[in-house]
């Protein structure tokens, strides 16, 4: 420091301890702000997740009954499953959609699994089983077959199908369906 310096501070001691006071008391004042800010933010977020825990809590109810459907239905599901291996119990479940449609079922071929879906994912618990289905009937008939299909205890996924008439001008037609059921490996 230079002589200048120290005889202002000599002379006016008094304003120079007030000015440094106040600059370490806003310096001090400003870091509690700052803190008092963070503190508020954390506060805030543990009121929600609190309020989030308190909806948890009166959801529950409702929550428990959702989880008992749930397991209501993968349990229905799964007792639905076709079994790969037994192909007489897979081939009986179309015969018996055909007889309580009244159509007539033409051709049905339950084809080799295969290792991976279409999307390359592999399922040790879970196959899908391909078919080939030709169904014949009246228009009803066939339809009512189809919605049987897909509304049944087993999960059909239809690939592709082809509707057409048997002979034109008639009114009996041809459904082909290209299908997979969820099936246990």
């Amino acid at each position: 420091m230079n002589a200048a310096t120290l005889i202002f501070i000599r002379r006016h001691l008094f304003g120079v301890s007030c000015a440094g006071i106040a600059l370490v008391l806003i310096g001090l004042g400003s870091w509690l702000w700052i803190d008092i800010q963070r503190i508020k933010t954390d506060l805030n977020d543990i009121t929600q997740m609190g309020e989030d825990e308190l909806e948890t809590i009166a959801n529950s109810p409702r929550l428990r009954q959702a989880l008992e459907l749930t397991h209501s239905t993968v349990e229905r599901i799964e007792t639905n499953l076709a079994v790969e291996s037994n192909l007489a119990d897979n081939l009986a479940y179309f015969y018996q959609i055909e007889e309580r449609s009244g159509c007539h079922i033409r051709g049905l071929n339950q084809l080799n699994v295969l290792a991976a879906d279409a999307q390359g994912h592999s399922s040790k618990e879970y196959v899908a089983i391909p078919y080939t289905l030709e169904v014949s009937g009246t228009y009803v008939e066939v339809m009512d077959f189809l919605q049987s299909l897909e509304s049944g205890p087993r999960l059909v996924k239809i690939r592709s199908f082809n509707l057409r008439p048997t002979v034109e001008g008639a009114w009996d037609v041809v459904l082909q369906l290209d299908l997979i059921m969820l099936g246990k490996s």
